[in-house]
Protein backbone atom coordinates (compact mmCIF):
# COMPACT_ATOMS: atom_id res chain seq x y z
CA UNK A 1 0.00 0.00 0.00
CA UNK A 2 1.25 3.50 -1.09
CA UNK A 3 1.19 5.82 1.58
CA UNK A 4 0.24 9.62 0.44
CA UNK A 5 2.40 11.62 2.86
CA UNK A 6 -0.50 14.59 2.31
CA UNK A 7 -3.01 12.08 3.15
CA UNK A 8 -4.10 13.26 6.89
CA UNK A 9 -7.16 10.48 6.64
CA UNK A 10 -8.10 7.80 9.06
CA UNK A 11 -5.25 5.14 8.01
CA UNK A 12 -2.41 7.54 8.70
CA UNK A 13 -3.85 9.02 12.24
CA UNK A 14 -6.87 7.22 13.31
CA UNK A 15 -7.28 9.72 16.22
CA UNK A 16 -8.22 12.38 13.92
CA UNK A 17 -10.58 9.97 11.84
CA UNK A 18 -13.88 11.32 13.73
CA UNK A 19 -13.91 14.71 13.48
CA UNK A 20 -11.79 14.76 9.85
CA UNK A 21 -15.00 12.37 8.63
CA UNK A 22 -16.97 15.37 8.77
CA UNK A 23 -15.22 17.00 6.33
CA UNK A 24 -15.23 17.11 2.74
CA UNK A 25 -12.45 16.27 0.66
CA UNK A 26 -11.46 19.85 0.10
CA UNK A 27 -11.77 21.13 3.53
CA UNK A 28 -9.47 18.23 4.43
CA UNK A 29 -6.45 19.03 1.70
CA UNK A 30 -6.72 23.13 2.35
CA UNK A 31 -9.17 24.25 0.74
CA UNK A 32 -11.88 26.61 2.24
CA UNK A 33 -10.28 25.85 5.13
CA UNK A 34 -11.32 29.00 6.92
CA UNK A 35 -15.29 27.64 6.78
CA UNK A 36 -14.84 25.68 9.99
CA UNK A 37 -16.08 26.77 13.04
CA UNK A 38 -12.53 26.77 15.14
CA UNK A 39 -9.50 27.50 13.25
CA UNK A 40 -6.43 28.45 15.14
CA UNK A 41 -7.70 27.65 17.76
CA UNK A 42 -10.46 30.76 17.45
CA UNK A 43 -14.30 30.49 17.65
CA UNK A 44 -15.95 31.60 14.73
CA UNK A 45 -17.34 34.96 16.41
CA UNK A 46 -13.89 35.47 17.53
CA UNK A 47 -11.90 35.26 14.46
CA UNK A 48 -15.45 37.12 12.83
CA UNK A 49 -14.22 39.72 15.21
CA UNK A 50 -10.58 39.97 14.19
CA UNK A 51 -11.20 39.69 10.63
CA UNK A 52 -13.87 42.82 10.89
CA UNK A 53 -11.29 45.01 12.90
CA UNK A 54 -8.14 44.07 10.60
CA UNK A 55 -10.42 45.04 7.58
CA UNK A 56 -11.72 48.34 9.34
CA UNK A 57 -8.64 49.63 10.56
CA UNK A 58 -6.68 49.74 7.31
CA UNK A 59 -6.11 53.73 6.51
CA UNK A 60 -6.45 54.47 10.83
CA UNK A 61 -2.75 54.56 11.11
CA UNK A 62 -1.61 56.21 8.52
CA UNK A 63 -5.01 58.97 9.68
CA UNK A 64 -2.96 58.75 13.34
CA UNK A 65 0.23 59.30 12.13
CA UNK A 66 -0.90 62.18 9.83
CA UNK A 67 -2.44 63.70 13.23
CA UNK A 68 1.01 63.47 15.25
CA UNK A 69 3.54 64.15 13.23
CA UNK A 70 3.26 67.70 13.31
CA UNK A 71 3.10 67.68 16.98
CA UNK A 72 6.26 65.88 16.99
CA UNK A 73 7.82 68.01 14.30
CA UNK A 74 7.03 71.37 16.80
CA UNK A 75 8.46 69.14 19.66
CA UNK A 76 11.60 67.85 18.14
CA UNK A 77 12.24 71.98 17.04
CA UNK A 78 11.64 73.05 19.75
CA UNK A 79 14.05 70.48 21.59
CA UNK A 80 16.57 71.50 19.48
CA UNK A 81 16.12 75.30 19.95
CA UNK A 82 16.34 74.72 23.45
CA UNK A 83 19.91 73.06 22.81
CA UNK A 84 20.82 75.83 20.63
CA UNK A 85 19.79 78.07 23.96
CA UNK A 86 21.87 76.61 26.21
CA UNK A 87 24.75 75.72 23.93
CA UNK A 88 24.36 79.91 23.32
CA UNK A 89 24.53 80.72 26.99
CA UNK A 90 27.86 78.17 27.98
CA UNK A 91 29.58 79.93 25.05
CA UNK A 92 28.15 83.94 26.64
CA UNK A 93 29.35 82.61 30.34
CA UNK A 94 32.57 80.81 29.02
CA UNK A 95 33.28 84.57 27.28
CA UNK A 96 32.60 86.37 30.41
CA UNK A 97 34.81 84.48 32.21
CA UNK A 98 37.85 85.36 29.71
CA UNK A 99 36.70 89.13 29.67
CA UNK A 100 36.55 88.98 33.97
CA UNK A 101 40.56 86.63 33.51
CA UNK A 102 41.71 89.69 31.20
CA UNK A 103 40.54 92.34 33.30
CA UNK A 104 41.67 90.69 36.68
CA UNK A 105 45.14 91.12 34.74
CA UNK A 106 45.32 94.46 33.54
CA UNK A 107 46.21 96.48 36.31
CA UNK A 108 48.39 98.77 35.32
CA UNK A 109 46.68 98.97 31.74
CA UNK A 110 44.96 102.23 30.83
CA UNK A 111 42.44 100.31 28.38
CA UNK A 112 41.88 97.63 31.02
CA UNK A 113 38.13 97.64 30.52
CA UNK A 114 38.23 98.09 26.56
CA UNK A 115 40.42 95.27 26.21
CA UNK A 116 38.37 92.91 28.74
CA UNK A 117 35.28 94.01 26.39
CA UNK A 118 37.23 92.92 23.66
CA UNK A 119 38.51 89.52 24.86
CA UNK A 120 35.06 88.55 25.47
CA UNK A 121 33.98 89.56 22.05
CA UNK A 122 36.56 87.81 20.54
CA UNK A 123 36.03 84.52 22.54
CA UNK A 124 32.38 84.66 22.18
CA UNK A 125 32.88 82.37 18.98
CA UNK A 126 29.77 80.75 17.76
CA UNK A 127 28.16 84.17 18.49
CA UNK A 128 26.76 87.44 16.39
CA UNK A 129 29.56 89.73 18.05
CA UNK A 130 27.63 92.76 17.41
CA UNK A 131 24.44 90.87 19.32
CA UNK A 132 26.74 91.20 22.57
CA UNK A 133 26.60 93.67 24.85
CA UNK A 134 29.61 93.42 27.16
CA UNK A 135 30.16 95.79 30.59
CA UNK A 136 32.22 96.41 33.43
CA UNK A 137 31.18 97.46 36.47
CA UNK A 138 33.14 97.69 40.04
CA UNK A 139 30.86 96.97 43.40
CA UNK A 140 30.81 100.14 45.48
CA UNK A 141 32.23 98.32 48.42
CA UNK A 142 35.47 98.76 46.83
CA UNK A 143 37.84 100.78 49.38
CA UNK A 144 39.99 102.04 45.88
CA UNK A 145 38.70 100.84 42.69
CA UNK A 146 35.86 103.00 41.43
CA UNK A 147 37.11 103.42 37.25
CA UNK A 148 38.99 101.05 34.63
CA UNK A 149 41.80 103.60 35.04
CA UNK A 150 42.55 103.04 38.00
CA UNK A 151 42.78 99.40 39.01
CA UNK A 152 43.72 98.21 42.67
CA UNK A 153 44.63 94.67 43.64
CA UNK A 154 42.84 93.22 45.69
CA UNK A 155 39.47 94.69 44.82
CA UNK A 156 36.63 93.29 43.13
CA UNK A 157 35.44 93.88 39.36
CA UNK A 158 32.20 92.38 37.69
CA UNK A 159 31.77 91.81 34.10
CA UNK A 160 29.14 91.48 32.54
CA UNK A 161 27.44 90.18 29.19
CA UNK A 162 24.01 89.71 27.68
CA UNK A 163 23.09 88.02 24.05
CA UNK A 164 19.54 88.50 22.83
CA UNK A 165 18.01 84.81 22.49
CA UNK A 166 15.92 83.00 19.54
CA UNK A 167 12.87 80.69 19.82
CA UNK A 168 11.42 81.33 17.04
CA UNK A 169 9.94 77.96 16.07
CA UNK A 170 8.08 77.13 13.03
CA UNK A 171 4.33 77.24 12.83
CA UNK A 172 4.12 78.31 16.31
CA UNK A 173 5.65 81.41 16.33
CA UNK A 174 8.78 83.50 19.13
CA UNK A 175 8.11 81.31 22.03
CA UNK A 176 9.94 83.75 24.51
CA UNK A 177 10.07 87.41 23.04
CA UNK A 178 12.03 89.65 24.40
CA UNK A 179 14.49 86.86 25.93
CA UNK A 180 18.06 87.75 26.86
CA UNK A 181 20.85 85.69 27.97
CA UNK A 182 22.80 87.15 30.86
CA UNK A 183 25.68 86.21 32.13
CA UNK A 184 27.97 87.69 35.25
CA UNK A 185 31.38 86.88 36.69
CA UNK A 186 32.71 88.61 39.88
CA UNK A 187 36.43 88.60 40.15
CA UNK A 188 39.55 90.50 42.31
CA UNK A 189 42.11 92.42 40.54
CA UNK A 190 45.34 90.74 40.58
Amino acid sequence: MKLNPFDIGPRIYPALAAPLGRLSFAERHGHNSMKRSIRFGFPSRIRQSLHHNLRGDRGSSLFELALSLPILAVLLVGIIKGGILFYDYVTLADAVAVGARTLATSRGVSTACTSAETALTNAATNLVTAKITPSVSFPSSNPHTDSCTSLYAGDAAAVEATYPCDLMIPFVGNVWPGCTLTSETTIRIE
